[in-house]
């Protein structure tokens, strides 16, 4: 019995000392009745918080009655720092967030703990909206004299716009930044040494490329304007046909066919004018875009000529009026840049030729815009106007690169008229190459006996230009006018721009033929007469002569004369008249 007792006991303790943690744990939870009560603030639980690119700092304020824990899921770029607070309820935290290296939007998790639990979470955003990179490759080139293409590559996720600061370096169209390249092309440089920049632009971002690019040899384009010059004998336009609106037969000439060219050489032509239309050729109004069928079609024909050794200029004619019909008033904007867009793509497309083409900038500009043959300008910003505009030529064509940087190049006089070309206003543009550039003018005088169709109260038409083709007791003799007034209209060229250097183009000159029942031999011999000695004073007073021919002195489909008087004096007076060009 007493061994019964002492086992007895020891059970008893060893029963109260395994139910201690229990009674243990429910006096602890009697004495600790708090619950976590942990409150967010209800913006940032709604919409979290965002931030841009450039990253920055945010406050978040969290009121808690105990002590939690705030986590980030992405702590390389968004870091949480507990700060010290006066409160002993609300915990002060800042969300800390790191520049976007990337063009991707990205986002972390932010989650606040009480103990084990989870008490709440918001998303901090950030967004890369204007994200823009150029490849480290990608951010210089060398390119050599001969030109050719570089490819930018670039990281965006935006539509970027891409300027260059110079025409020589062709930008592409704004490309979907899914291909993340850009092509340009850089043009032959046989000017000097340059520079060039290209910007990328998205947004408020910009980047900039550098492309630089060493100076070339040009390949058949060595003669200066004065050699280039004394190389043309005799030249003719190919008048009312090319230069035509919208059609190149619509004045009744035939298309430009090689043999017609094959036959002005062989009598004795080396040079040809080929005034041409441009507007209404355009496709597409804003942007000035040429038909690329009509440019090929011009390119055949001064294919003819260059390939024939024989030179050739192309210009924009009068075409519709869009340009020198519009001189009064000054400088239009939207003038100037069709002006400018046209030239860029003709010397584009014409570049491989080479210093047996020539540009002309314009044909007669002003001309229709004073009243008379010889009437000129009154108000000098008139002639400022075609002055920019010329400019806006040149520069347009020396952009293009290639053999445009150092191609003879041919500006307008003021209505092309002698009287305006010498005035104290008029003055050649400003030109990266040297000795490049001649100053054109046109020559229908006297008017009488030029252009005058019938008699007129204030005078008589001239049928008889000459001293020796008068008619006794004719009322149609020159009485103005003749052999010197040519000489004296031409040394007035030679003293202003020849004798310093700048060669004339006589870019027109022509008398019309007329039905004369008093004597029509004396009148077809005064043509022929007329066109030997502007021909001949021409070119002895450093003039480049162009008849202006429209298809009744030469046919055009074979290319011979059908107006003896006209061509043989025109070729008597290039045989005679020498060129005072060293």
């Amino acid at each position: 019995m007493k061994n019964t007792r002492k086992q007895s006991k020891n059970y008893l303790v060893l029963l109260a000392l395994s139910l201690f943690p229990f009674f243990m744990a429910c006096s602890s939870d009697d004495s600790d009745p708090t619950t976590p009560e942990v409150t967010l603030p209800e913006n940032v639980l709604a919409n979290g918080m965002a931030f841009t690119k450039t990253g920055g700092k945010n406050t978040l304020n969290v009121k808690s009655n105990v002590a939690i824990e705030v986590i980030s899921s992405a702590p390389d770029w968004c870091k949480v720092t507990a700060e010290t607070s006066a409160s002993t309820t609300v915990f002060k935290y800042t969300i800390d967030v790191t520049e976007n290296p990337t063009t991707q939007d990205r986002t972390a998790t932010i989650t606040v703990m009480a103990g084990s639990s989870k008490a709440g979470e918001f998303t901090v955003t950030q967004t890369a909206a204007e994200g823009l990179i150029i490849d480290s490759g990608s951010k210089s080139f060398d390119v050599s004299p001969e030109g050719g293409t570089i490819v930018v590559k670039l990281t965006t996720n935006g539509e970027v716009t891409a300027t260059p600061d110079v025409s020589w370096i062709t930008a592409p169209q704004t490309r979907a930044m899914a291909e993340k390249t850009f092509t340009f092309t850089v043009a032959k440089n046989v000017i000097a040494e340059r520079v060039g920049h290209i910007s990328f632009t998205l947004g408020n971002l910009t980047e900039t490329v550098t492309v630089k690019q060493a100076q070339g040899e040009s390949s058949g384009m060595s003669s200066d304007a004065q050699t280039l010059a004394s190389k043309m004998y005799a030249g003719i336009n190919i008048g009312n046909t090319m230069e035509v609106p919208g059609g190149e037969t619509g004045w009744g000439n035939p298309k430009v066919n090689k043999a017609y060219i094959d036959g002005l050489k062989a009598m004795g032509f080396n040079a040809v004018r080929i005034p041409c239309a441009w507007d209404s050729y355009i496709v597409n109004p804003t942007t000035y875009e040429i038909d690329p069928t009509w440019l090929n079609r011009v390119s055949e024909v001064v294919g003819y000529c260059v390939s024939n050794d024989m030179y050739a200029i192309v210009n924009i004619h009068w075409d519709g009026g869009w340009l020198e019909d519009h001189i009064f008033g000054g400088v239009n904007a939207e003038i100037d840049a069709k002006l400018k867009a046209v030239w860029t793509q003709i010397g584009t497309k014409l570049n491989d030729y080479d210093e047996h083409l020539l540009f002309a900038g314009c044909n007669e500009p002003g001309m229709n815009e004073t009243t008379g043959t010889n009437n000129s300008f009154k108000n000098p910003e008139d002639i400022r106007t075609i002055m920019k505009y010329e400019q806006t030529f040149v520069d347009a064509v020396r952009a293009t690169g290639g053999n445009n940087a150092s191609r003879c190049l041919v500006v307008q006089a003021p209505g092309t008229r002698i009287s305006d070309a010498i005035s104290a206003t008029y003055a050649v543009p400003e030109d990266v190459a040297t000795n490049r550039l001649m100053v054109e003018v046109h020559y229908y005088a006297p008017y009488q006996f030029c252009l005058m169709e019938e008699d007129a109260g204030w005078g008589k038409v001239f049928w008889y230009w000459g001293a020796d083709n008068h008619v006794s007791g004719s009322e149609h003799n020159a009485t103005s006018g003749e052999e010197s007034a040519v000489k004296e209209q031409f040394q007035k060229m030679k003293t202003h721009f020849v004798d310093k250097g700048i060669p004339v183009v006589l870019g027109e000159y022509s008398a019309m033929k007329r039905t004369v029942a008093e004597n029509q031999a004396a009148h077809d011999q005064s043509r022929g007469y007329w066109n030997e000695v502007v021909t001949r004073e021409a070119k002895n007073h450093g003039i480049v002569p162009f008849h202006w021919e429209t298809g009744g002195e030469i046919n055009r489909h074979t290319g011979a004369a059908t107006d003896h008087y006209v061509i043989d004096g025109i070729l008597k007076g290039a045989k005679e008249g020498k060129y005072p060009y060293k």
